[in-house]
């Protein structure tokens, strides 16, 4: 699954890490030119403000909730 999303400013840094720590599986984040795993505050935030990113998960993996917490992001 990918989730196309903005982060905003440092909070949205923070706010994304806590979420992607609260599950057990992979999550990484895209930008244009790297991969990131959205568990590691420091590597988010060298992510750019108020640019499309990309979240993305595994197939198979049940993240219905994911996919409405990060409706905050859109």
């Amino acid at each position: 699954m990918v989730i196309h999303f903005e982060l905003r400013d440092k909070d949205d840094v923070l706010k994304l890490n806590r979420l992607a720590t609260s599950y057990g599986f992979d999550i990484w984040v895209h930008d244009e030119e790297k991969m990131f795993d959205a568990k590691t505050l420091l590597a988010l935030y060298t992510l750019p403000f108020n640019k499309t990113l990309k979240l993305v998960v595994e197939d198979g993996v049940e993240s219905r909730s994911l996919l409405r917490e990060m409706e905050d992001f859109q």
